[in-house]
């Protein structure tokens, strides 16, 4: 894919309690953000109607569609992939998956010197770790809060982030204080950087099969069973 005057790359993010949608283009981009309660099946495709309003453009500039698979929230990334997969499906557009991880983490590498830990935090008190750095997010492994700890004290000028560092944040201060907490604003996925690692992965990859793509789960019976 050529970035020309041509190409937007609408994304979609829903993976936890923040979310949102963004348009990247060759000159600008927007984003809209929002906290996502139980209508974000309401919520999402307004956002998506206001945001091309905005940009004065339709759906025949719309050349990628990126969205955020997860690990997350079950029902929000259902919905959020849901969505898109109707959208290309309807409108004629590749779509590309891009992983939670990848969209908290990328961003940090880019500035920290050392090593980048993203934890997401499960309603059941798990928490989904993996470390990332500037080329690619490893895959994440589902830990207790205790367990995962562990694991980051191993190493050295680590930066945590994600919903679980936010989640334990004062438990990590108490317990392990040379531990660095990332901002919270940086913690959340953003639908900016979704469509820009999706347009690089669309670059590298091609598009995602549309049938086959899925939310990416990750399952602590199978990472310890």
């Amino acid at each position: 894919m050529e970035y020309n005057a041509f190409v937007y790359v609408l994304a979609i993010e829903s993976s936890g309690p923040l979310g949102g949608v963004a348009l990247l283009g060759p000159d600008e981009s927007l984003e809209i953000s929002v906290p996502l309660g139980a209508g974000r099946g309401e919520v999402l495709p307004e956002l998506v109607r206001d945001l091309l309003s905005r940009a004065k453009i339709g759906w025949e500039k719309i050349s990628l569609i990126a969205v955020d698979i997860g690990p997350g929230s079950f029902t929000g990334l259902r919905i959020g992939l849901s969505l898109a997969k109707a959208l290309a499906q309807v409108h004629g557009i590749p779509l590309v998956g891009v992983r939670q991880t990848e969209a908290v983490g990328f961003p940090l590498a880019e500035i920290w010197p050392g090593r980048v830990c993203v934890w997401i935090h499960d309603r059941r008190e798990f928490l989904y770790m993996a470390w990332v750095d500037r080329e690619r997010a490893g895959a994440e492994s589902v830990f207790s809060f205790s367990e995962a700890l562990a694991k980051v004290r191993e190493r050295s000028n680590v930066l945590l982030a994600g919903t679980g560092a936010l989640r334990f944040a004062a438990q990590i201060k108490e317990e392990a204080s040379e531990v660095v907490l990332a901002p919270s604003a940086l913690s959340y996925p953003r639908p900016s950087v979704v469509a820009q690692i999706g347009l690089a992965r669309y670059t590298r990859e091609g598009p995602a099969d549309l049938f086959s793509l899925e939310p990416h789960y990750v399952h602590k019976e199978v990472e310890h069973g």
